[in-house]
């Protein structure tokens, strides 16, 4: 009898050991997931059940279903196009093939898969909005029309008919009975939460925002927690700017069905948006918690990445995701954006020639392509880019002010002023219109003209520093440094918090020879933004042609016994002493200002420039200039104190990256020219190192390394 029973117990064993029996048990699992909407563990059940069966029809079919309703529809097309072809009367396969290729802008196949159901099911509610969605001429509308009204006599108190009638009546731009209908459809069927959102919808398009929200309430009232529905409700909410209820709306869905994805993704988004990278980490852990291989979800770790300067690791995530996804334009782009913050100008090019080879409407990429072709001097092929897109999309707002500045760099003012005319004309509260018929009008010669041009930008936006330095360049044109300093001090009375107006104050003062209001001028500057740059160097310059290191130094110590706690005087401090010759001191100066506020760029980049030049610890000198960068990361100087600590590494590429930016917006800097001229020298670009190299050496201007600028321009020579 023991033999009989342990014989019996070997048998039931292996028979659940067998293929047949696994699979069962596999496919039992993910249907019991699917059924509780679990679709990530459904997904790893059918899988493992089409290892032992790879055509098995009701695992593909319910894989497809499952990455349909997870909003995948990459891997959702691929397993329902399978199960169509091994169960083709499938209609529920049918319809969401049909969806997919509605989506994709795909209407023949769309409407091909409509007329299959409608076939078998003639009065079958899926199949018509299909053919609704791919309705374009009015024939077509008119005819679906016709068919519905009279599918619908057949299916009394339903919503949906009335609701596909209206967005074909929509489609004919009749509002009016588009309303009725949908109207009809909420009465007929209160809790249709499709009936709600399309009225929701109707409303806002009428721009009854009240309305809409009051139906979209209903819906998702209606509707189950973890539902587009709710996530709509905090859509609209977000539209209106609204981000507390929008918030207040996602974290109830999450706490309710934490494994809803869309939910966390919009909470990721909002904490983006906000800056609070920490946040949106969190919420984008639990949209990969739930889909490890979600795409959006990876694509936002690597934004936080890129926004948090972990370059590297954006870099890896990007790449991840296009390995998956290898045309997704938005991936192309993010990585481009990590290629440059790495310093990888021509990975960069690569990847932005990538995302508009996918997505040749893709705004953001092409203006970048065309300013990194702008800034390496290529202005006529950022033209031929720019005008192709603007031509097909002349509500481009933004590519036109980019067209602007390549047709000035390529000597073209008649061009930009047309350019500048059309932006005007179509944005005519933009004050990047004026500002760029002003430059055109100024390469001109025109100054009157130019000088009206700069005035309507500065009446348009008060706190835009380029179209008042414009005016002060064009003031000093007509020798009047009187009216210019009265121009910038009647513009710094309206922005009165702004730095940089301060410092063009400062430098406009300069200019006209005053330099005891320039100093008091670069000082409020210092005040109202420590961490700006320019005025720490320009007070410096001022005590040091004054021969005034003395006086300055008993002001700075001062200043410092008032507010101990100020980096402002430990700045100047610095400065002055390095003014003087006396690095240590000045070292001393930076490292109490970086003890004070560990983050501020001026100190950083200043002590990394000691450490650099003037024997010090080497690593600690990249780490604060990477630091720097990173606090301050438009600085030329900041830029240039990186860079040519890279080029003494031997990090030529990346150097030449930061030491180019520097030089382009430093262009009368002749160290600054030094440094790049060098960096071009040592990548065998000799046109470009003679350029900047004479440009350094012909100043009579003294900067350290300037015998080693004219040995190395001889050898070029």
């Amino acid at each position: 009898m023991a033999v009989l029973l342990f014989i019996g117990l070997a048998l039931v064993m292996g028979c659940s050991r067998s293929p047949e029996a696994k699979k069962a048990r596999y496919l039992e699992r993910g249907d019991r997931y699917f059924k509780q909407e679990k679709y990530r563990e459904a997904t790893l059940e059918y899988r493992n059940a089409l290892r032992l069966e790879e055509n098995n029809a009701h695992a593909v079919r319910q894989l497809g279903l499952a990455h349909y309703q997870t909003g995948e529809m990459g891997q959702a097309y691929r397993y329902l196009l399978r199960a169509q072809q091994l169960t083709p009367d499938d209609l529920d396969v049918r319809k969401k093939l049909g969806t997919i290729y509605l989506l994709g802008a795909k209407p023949n196949e769309a409407r091909e898969q409509a007329e299959a159901i409608l076939q078998r099911d003639p009065k079958n509610l899926e199949a018509l909005l299909l053919l609704a969605g791919v309705a374009r001429t009015p024939q077509e509308i008119d005819g679906l029309v016709a068919r519905l009204e009279k599918v619908r006599q057949d299916l009394p108190g339903q919503a949906k008919p009335l609701v596909i009638l209206a967005s074909l009546y929509l489609r004919k731009n009749d509002a009016v009975t588009a309303e009725r209908y949908l109207r009809g459809a909420v009465s007929q069927e209160p809790k249709s939460v499709e009936a709600h959102g399309a009225l929701a919808n109707l409303y806002l398009a009428k721009r009854d925002n009240a309305q809409a929200e009051s139906e979209l309430r209903i819906a998702a009232d209606l509707a189950p927690v973890g539902s587009p529905a709710r996530t709509r409700l905090a859509d609209f909410y977000l539209l209106l700017g609204r981000r507390d209820e929008a918030r207040k709306v996602l974290n109830d869905i999450t706490a309710k069905a934490p494994d809803y994805v869309p939910a966390w993704r919009l909470l990721s988004q909002i904490a983006f948006a906000e800056g609070k990278l920490d946040d949106s980490a969190k919420a984008v852990e639990m949209v990969l918690k739930s889909r490890p291989g979600d795409v959006e979800g990876r694509l936002m770790r690597g934004r936080i990445h890129l926004a948090r300067r972990e370059t590297p690791q954006a870099i890896q995530e990007f790449q991840a995701v296009l390995k998956t996804e290898p045309r997704l334009g938005p991936a192309h782009y993010q990585l481009a954006l990590a290629q440059l913050q790495g310093g990888n100008v021509q990975q960069a090019k690569a990847e932005l020639k990538a995302t508009v080879t996918t997505a040749p409407n893709y705004a953001e990429a092409v203006i970048l392509l065309a300013e990194i072709n702008l800034q390496s001097g290529a202005a006529q092929v950022a033209i031929e880019d720019l005008e192709r897109f603007v031509a097909a999309q002349p509500q481009a707002l933004p590519a036109y002010v980019v067209l602007g500045a390549a047709y000035l760099a390529a000597k073209r003012p008649a061009d930009a002023i047309e350019v500048g005319r059309k932006l005007a004309g179509a944005a005519p509260r933009d004050p990047r219109g004026p500002y760029l018929i002003g430059l055109g009008l100024g390469a001109q010669g025109k100054r009157p003209a130019a000088r009206q041009q700069l005035e309507a930008s500065l009446n348009l936006a008060p706190q835009a520093l380029e179209p008042l330095a414009q005016l002060v360049s064009l003031t000093f044109a007509d020798r009047q440094p009187a009216q210019a300093i009265e121009r910038v001090k009647k513009q710094v009375a309206l922005v009165p918090k702004s730095a940089p107006h301060r410092m063009l104050l400062g430098e406009t003062y300069a200019a006209a020879g005053d330099l005891k209001a320039a100093e008091a001028a670069f000082q409020q500057a210092i005040e109202l933004d420590p961490n700006l740059m320019e005025p720490y160097v320009k007070l410096g310059g001022l005590y040091a042609a004054a021969g005034r290191y003395d006086e300055a130094l008993a002001k700075v110590n001062d200043a410092a016994k008032r507010n101990p706690r100020d980096v402002g005087p430990l700045m100047l401090e610095g400065i002055i002493f390095e003014q003087k010759g006396e690095v240590t001191k000045a070292r001393e100066s930076y490292e109490k200002a970086l003890a004070i506020n560990p983050h501020l760029a001026p100190a950083a980049n200043n002590l990394a420039w000691i450490y650099s030049e003037h024997g010090g610890d080497k690593e600690k000198a990249l780490q604060l200039a990477q630091m720097a960068k990173e606090m301050a990361p438009d600085d030329p100087r900041i830029s240039d104190t990186l860079g040519w600590i890279l080029y003494k590494r031997g990090v030529y590429q990346r150097a030449l990256s930061l030491l180019r930016e520097s030089a382009e917006k430093l262009p009368a800097n002749p160290q600054v020219q030094y440094h790049v001229g060098m960096a071009y020298a040592q990548l065998g670009d000799k046109d470009n190192a003679r350029k900047a190299l004479t440009a350094a050496t012909s100043t009579t201007a003294e900067f350290f390394g300037k015998d080693d600028a004219r040995k190395t321009l001889a050898a070029l020579k």
